[in-house]
């Protein structure tokens, strides 16, 4: 998607009206973010532009931040423009019960941070952070504007467009493994941050992790994110913004190549051997095609196109051998135990805030930090089980906020359940969090102004009959 004209782009947004949900000003939760409402249009070069071009630029973007070496580090940078706007306007903003939620969440990362170990800047809390306070500001931002300001057709396009994306550098990883660009982000950080490990692996952009999971070296795509995991999380929160633009498109064209899509996407599906992709995208289509209506029905055709199109790729292509010999290697899942089980155990060092970030595991370096290999076990052992409670609610909160209205809220439901389920095996942080984080906010936004027009209509004896869900 080009990004000049994503900035330009303002139609109309997508969907009905739906059911309305139960909401909390955001001054309720948030003091001294709304007191008060604009009253007039700011002058100047900065007015004219639309008021989502951090998001566009950000989303459509990213292909150049990422060559660039910042696609890790760039969430919290256009998450500033968007606080800014925030702040300016003065303007009140009803948010969902969850959220209320997710920042108490934020008061137990606060509090973690005296329980880090000392010694040096803790680089990985502070970019945990930065990108919680981000998703936050994302969100508020969506949630707090029209539709005129940051259309829902056009955020819709830009992530289906970011889906895209993904694909095309899955295949890059597939087909040039070895391949990588130089990081101008690198070389523009300070030398006390740059030459932090940690550091190294965010601003280094690989087109894939070459790994001998199978016995043989095997080159897991992963472009344009650090992880292959973060390359198979994002595909599948993304896949659903993909049906919702394009698989629900009036052009039968258009349709027709979103399934050709679909069935080249599947090639470095595979070959990234993610099983968390594998099974959080089949549990949300499953989920999905169970439902009544119309986007039920596309979901079940969508389902059954993935399964038809997958067996035939095992069964037609080399790919097979790669699928089969995952099922026969399964050397990461013993490693995962002994973490998970390491995780409970360490918390209870400090089960109320707990220890502020991963922890090494003790007396072997061969394996990853405690708290690691899933969102889940970074906010047990970061937070503690308390703040895991208050993490878990917000998540569950904003799932049952989003479970009714038009089709954009449907699918925006079903990003949050594929969430769901990925926590337990993928960090998330940073670009996956965000996505659940706009999705969240699409469709609470979408079923809220469904109820104040249901509202304006009881109050002007409109009798036309109301739009209530699916």
């Amino acid at each position: 998607m080009a990004v000049a004209g994503a900035l330009r782009d303002r139609r109309a947004p997508l969907g009905a009206t739906g059911l309305s949900g139960r909401t909390r000003r955001i001054d309720e939760v948030a003091p001294g973010l709304a007191r008060g409402r604009a009253t007039g249009r700011p002058a100047g070069r900065v007015a004219r532009l639309p008021a989502h071009w951090p998001i566009t630029l950000c989303i459509g973007g990213f292909p150049l931040w990422w060559a660039l070496g910042a696609g890790a580090l760039i969430w919290p940078v256009f998450a500033a423009p968007l606080a800014v706007r925030l702040i300016t306007r003065r303007r009140p903003i009803r948010v969902p019960i969850g959220f209320g939620l997710w920042l108490l969440y934020l008061v137990f990362v606060v509090l973690s941070f005296t329980a880090l170990d000392s010694g040096g800047l803790p680089f990985a809390y502070l970019w945990r952070f930065a990108n919680y306070a981000s998703c936050t500001v994302f969100f508020l931002a969506i949630v707090g504007s029209d539709e005129d300001e940051i259309p829902s057709a056009h955020l819709v396009r830009l992530l289906a467009g970011f889906w895209v994306v993904v694909v095309i550098g899955g295949w890059l990883g597939t087909l040039l493994p070895d391949g990588s660009l130089p990081s101008l982000t690198a070389r523009l950080l300070p030398g006390s941050i740059a030459s932090n490990e940690f550091f190294q692996e965010l601003v280094t952009p690989g087109f894939a992790q070459v790994q001998d999971i199978l016995g043989y070296p095997l080159g897991r795509p992963k472009a344009p994110f650090v992880y292959t995991n973060d390359w198979g999380s994002a595909y599948a929160l993304l896949l659903p913004f993909f049906f919702l633009s394009w698989l629900q498109a009036p052009d039968a064209r258009r349709r027709s190549l979103a399934y050709l899509l679909l069935g080249a996407s599947l090639i470095p599906v595979f070959i990234s051997l993610n099983r968390g992709l594998w099974l959080s995208l089949g549990i949300a289509l499953i989920y999905a095609a169970g439902r009544s209506g119309d986007v039920a029905r596309l979901a079940r055709k969508a389902l059954l196109a993935l399964v038809t199109v997958g067996m035939l790729v095992i069964v037609f292509t080399p790919v097979g051998s790669i699928v089969e010999g995952r099922a026969e290697n399964d050397h990461s899942s013993k490693g995962r135990t002994l973490l998970y089980e390491a995780a409970f155990t360490t918390t209870l060092e400090s089960p109320v805030i707990g220890l502020g970030g991963p922890r090494p595991l003790p007396g072997d370096r061969i394996y990853p930090n405690i708290g690691t290999q899933g969102m889940f076990w970074t906010v047990l052992v970061s937070t503690g089980y308390v703040g895991l409670g208050v993490f878990l609610a917000a998540w569950l909160r904003l799932i049952w906020e989003t479970r009714a209205g038009p089709s954009i809220t449907f699918w925006c439901h079903v990003v949050l359940i594929v969430g769901l389920v990925q926590i337990l095996v993928y960090d998330m942080i940073p670009s996956s969090l965000h996505i659940v984080f706009i999705a969240a906010a699409l469709g609470f936004r979408a079923v809220r102004h469904g109820a104040e027009d249901e509202e304006a209509d009881l109050r002007t004896g409109d009798d036309r009959p109301l739009a209530v869900g699916r």
